[in-house]
């Protein structure tokens, strides 16, 4: 217990001091400076330190393109075979269906006019295409080809499971709160519509009927990490 608490001591001291550090050096710089202009620096170094936190969990794939895109072929299933892909495709009705949320300040302003006139087909997969483009799909970012349309890859971000939306717009389109457990998303139903799964196949040594079985029996809310982290 004991070695846990001087653990733990050591740790804060360190992230302390990564704040802190960068701080008394800017300050050191300047030359002579008061107490207040000390905490100012700290302010502002701690409110950078956030916002690059804030867009690493909202943007950042870590690589898991990857994955979902260059192994399961995930992008494929969401474009549909009219747009390259394969299958029906995902439209942003089925999309809110199976969990995923929508940003509403960053439908592009021209889609969110029409989305009030009632002139965008939630029904169709080149919709949803729309909104992965202008990185309004929480948590998703899609991969586009050199003429901006063929969507090429997918890849996921800390938000797709740990941040929502309010429901200000519609059930599941609104505006984000980060850092709130997203309990609609169902992961193992879309890991169900990847065209190729054979990293989970080769993964648990199983036929691809009873992958389907297993992941789909997660249901909303609910993700078995292990199986690919």
């Amino acid at each position: 217990m004991l070695m846990r608490v001087k653990v733990i001591a050591c740790f804060s001291v360190l992230v302390l001091s990564s704040t802190l550090i960068p701080t008394a050096a800017q300050m050191s710089a300047k030359g002579s400076t008061s107490g207040k202009d000390f905490d100012d620096a700290a302010a502002e170094q701690a409110e950078r330190y956030l916002e690059e936190g804030r867009e690493t969990f909202r943007f950042d794939t870590f690589g898991s393109e990857d994955f979902w895109g260059g192994r399961l072929k995930l992008h494929d299933a969401i474009a549909g075979d009219k747009l390259g892909g394969a299958g029906p495709g995902l439209s942003p009705q089925k999309a809110l269906e199976l969990g995923l949320k929508v940003d509403v300040n960053a439908i592009p302003k021209d889609v969110a006019e029409a989305l009030n006139k009632g002139e965008v087909d939630l029904a169709d997969p080149a919709s949803t295409l729309l909104l992965l483009k202008a990185n309004a799909v929480v948590g998703v970012t899609g991969f586009f080809g050199e003429d901006g349309k063929t969507l090429t890859s997918v890849g996921i971000q800390c938000a797709v499971c740990h941040s929502t939306v309010d429901d200000s717009y519609a059930p599941g389109i609104g505006h984000r709160l980060d850092g709130w457990p997203n309990r609609d998303l169902n992961i193992g139903a879309i890991v169900a519509l990847a065209p190729d799964l054979t990293a989970f196949v080769e993964m648990l040594q199983i036929p691809e009927a009873e992958v389907k079985k297993a992941v789909e029996a997660w249901g909303p809310g609910k993700f078995d990490a292990e199986l690919n982290l």
